[in-house]
């Protein structure tokens, strides 16, 4: 059986999914877990259609930073303008067009929110223009996609996983398809959600439709609540190898030497300046002067305020390990840093703040 590549990226996992498939024996509730770039969500997608899901089957919900990786593909699809770079383009996008299921919209809230979902049938339609595409017309719908689809990966990262959008999916999911074909909902970033909606999740997980299936992708399941843990199978996916890689890179043309792994081809392909954030996250903890004005100006030209929170986290882990800070401002600062992008997520607060606010409150127990 084949699972597009993912016998070779991830072996145990399509050994797993193969035996699923086979018996019709799919959990209703599955969990995979490992670090982010390991192809959690490409998995996702995989199983969906070795089950034959169709698109409108299938739910995603997630807190990810889609503007690296879609900003990478499109360079990628300008500069070689084949097939293969085109879908990539494709199913790197279509990850976040299926946030905008029509199921959701009620969830939505306001007419600006609502009107988000008809710009992403826009997006869709000129997807659909990528697979007649000729060479010469590449940048021209590479740059209208661009256009159309940026402002969806901005008002993206405004918001974790909430209460209203799973109260959608439960309502969603609880209503057989029209041929009575499976339906999937994948959830990326749970632990990152606060309290209601993983309440909310955890009712429909405890009687979950027999048709519906839940994927849960996570980076760190231990702040997902144990009651949740109890009711997934676990599949853990490991760092990808060198082999994995040229498997990935072949087919774009990709010299697989220039990258050690996949978080450094999007970071470098996406335009950040990841030395910038790297450096000045580091300087921060070390309580060291930041360039703040080009540090925002990086942060808002390619919208990687969570990847500066990653590395702030990070270098506060590293200065324990070596014990620059101790035990009790190591969780302090860590608790600051989680609990700010949370509640910057619930509130829809933008990054800018929740930037300032940690920026600020680190700097105050560094003094």
């Amino acid at each position: 059986m084949n699972f597009g590549g993912l016998e070779i990226t991830q072996k145990e996992v399509a050994l797993s999914f193969e035996e699923m498939v086979s018996s019709s024996a799919i959990p209703n509730a599955m969990l995979f877990c490992g670090d982010p770039y390991t192809g959690r969500m490409y998995a996702a997608r995989q199983l969906c259609e070795a089950c034959y899901v169709k698109p409108e089957n299938m739910i995603i919900i997630s807190d990810r930073n889609h503007s690296c990786r879609i900003r990478t593909a499109l360079e990628l699809f300008k500069k070689n303008r084949n097939r293969s770079s085109a879908s990539f383009l494709s199913d790197t996008v279509s990850v976040l067009l299926q946030q905008y299921h029509g199921a959701l919209i009620e969830g939505a809230g306001s007419n600006a929110g609502k009107k988000k979902f008809d710009d992403a049938a826009d997006v869709s339609d000129l997807l659909r223009e990528l697979e007649n595409c000729a060479s010469e017309d590449a940048p021209e719908l590479a740059a209208k996609i661009e256009k159309a689809v940026m402002p969806l990966c901005e008002s993206n990262r405004t918001s974790s996983i909430s209460i209203s959008q799973v109260r959608a999916v439960r309502d969603w999911s609880v209503t057989s398809s029209m041929d009575g074909s499976r339906k999937f909902v994948v959830l990326e970033g749970l632990e990152n959600a606060g309290d209601p909606a993983v309440n909310a999740l955890l009712k429909i997980l405890e009687e979950p439709p027999a048709f519906c299936h839940f994927i849960l992708i996570s980076s760190n399941p231990g702040r997902i609540p144990a009651t949740v843990l109890s009711r997934v199978r676990r599949f853990r996916f490991n760092a990808l190898d060198s082999e994995a890689l040229k498997q990935i890179f072949g087919p774009l043309f990709v010299d697989p030497s220039k990258y050690p792994d996949l978080e450094s081809f999007f970071l470098q392909g996406s335009g950040m300046d990841d030395s910038l954030l790297r450096s000045s996250a580091k300087a921060l903890l070390a309580k060291e002067d930041i360039d703040l004005p080009a540090l925002v100006a990086e942060l808002e030209k390619s919208q990687s305020w969570d990847r500066f929170f990653e590395l702030v986290l990070g270098e506060t882990a590293e200065a324990f390990r070596e014990g620059r800070l101790g035990l009790r401002m190591t969780q302090y600062i860590t608790d600051c840093i989680n609990d700010a992008v949370i509640k910057g997520g619930t509130f829809n607060q933008t990054r800018r703040l929740t930037f300032d606010y940690v920026v600020n409150r680190i700097r105050e127990v560094n003094r």
